[in-house]
């Protein structure tokens, strides 16, 4: 695996410090399924499965008007090694300058670079570090289906879900198109696990370095078909953070799709003037001098770099997908709206 500096400046998120390009090779160990994906079946069913059970069913509406998500109920097999006091003390960095949040993208790219059970899959995946927003700040809903490959991230959000874990749900992300549930933004943050105690060794160990400042960044993974994150690491940190009153400093990772772009021999001359009226007028400094290179060296590239998140077909197709969703219920009992339900298990629109 190969990493490198991302130079990507318009993913459209707030970032706040360097980040990585990870290129994954299409051998070996990454040549298939991760032990953490997601499956799909048609009418816009999705599972999110890991170690080969299913975290979560989700149902998106036919018109895209809002979704339905189902929490399974395995643990974690595709968990990082939990930081050690020894690990957080190897990063002796100002919190928050460059290469502190440099020294914990490296850290966390070689953990899943050697993942026993791997997120990654081959292809190339960036990882970045990003700033919670707040609801206001957040990107609306409609989420639309596209019909080109990939897509811009949405920033992350709504940590406060992450300590009212839920079984079942239906979200509006438009208005009437499904059975009334919760309104959310898109980059809303989604747990994997139910959160830890609050008098939890780790959790209260978490909360001093909170207060401190020098909580180590949580790892989240982006879903562009749901516009939402996942906590792939870090439960505890973020439920330490949310208990002192703080925002976490956050990494976020997603695959990447690279989308040739057409070569425009106008667009090309213009960018050409305004870089040499730049470097003539020198205004801006070397900071403008700089901005001007950097849009030179993106015209040349070729391509546009957006997020994309691989889907494996679910085997058995969506008949087995609505046995799962009817035996997760049955055995497990839960309290849920009926309409909702009827809605989630149908097999129309």
């Amino acid at each position: 695996m190969a990493f490198r500096t991302d130079d990507t400046e318009n993913w459209g998120l707030p970032l706040v410090g360097p980040g990585l390009l990870l290129d994954v090779p299409g051998a070996g160990r990454w040549s298939g399924r991760p032990s953490l994906h997601v499956e799909f079946t048609s009418r816009f069913r999705l599972r999110v499965s890991s170690g080969g059970q299913p975290l979560f069913w989700i149902r998106i509406d036919d018109w895209w008007h809002g979704c339905g998500v189902l929490r399974g109920t395995v643990s974690t097999p595709w968990g990082l090694p939990p930081l050690s006091a020894a690990r957080v003390r190897d990063v002796p960095h100002e919190p928050g300058s460059s290469r502190w949040w440099e020294a914990w993208t490296w850290h966390m790219a070689k953990e899943l670079a050697q993942a026993t059970h791997p997120v990654l899959h081959a292809g190339r995946w960036c990882l970045r570090p990003l700033r919670l927003v707040t609801a206001r700040e957040a990107v609306p809903y409609s989420n639309l289906p596209r019909y080109q490959t990939g897509g811009p991230l949405d920033p992350p959000h709504g940590l406060e879900r992450l300590l009212h874990v839920e079984r079942f749900w239906t979200e509006d992300w438009y208005g009437g198109g499904v059975p009334a549930g919760v309104e959310t933004n898109s980059g809303a943050v989604l747990p994997l696990r139910a959160p830890s105690p609050e008098d939890n060794g780790r959790v209260k160990s978490w909360r001093k370095h909170a207060r401190e400042g020098t909580l180590p960044p949580a790892l989240l993974l982006y879903m562009d078909i749901v516009g939402k994150w996942c906590v792939l690491d870090g439960h505890d940190r973020l439920h330490a953070a949310l208990l002192e009153g703080v925002s976490p400093p956050l990494l976020g990772l997603w695959p990447v799709f690279e989308a040739p772009i057409p070569e425009n021999p106008f667009r090309r001359e213009g960018t050409w003037f305004a870089a040499e009226a730049q470097f003539r007028s020198r205004n801006g400094g070397p900071e403008g001098i700089d901005r001007a290179n950097r849009t030179l060296l993106r015209e040349y590239t070729g391509v546009h770099r957006v997020a994309v998140t691989r889907a494996w077909p679910v085997r058995g197709g969506l008949e087995a997908w609505r046995a799962e969703v009817l035996a997760c219920r049955r055995w497990n009992a839960f309290p849920a709206d009926a309409q909702a339900w009827d809605w989630f298990t149908s097999l129309t629109e």
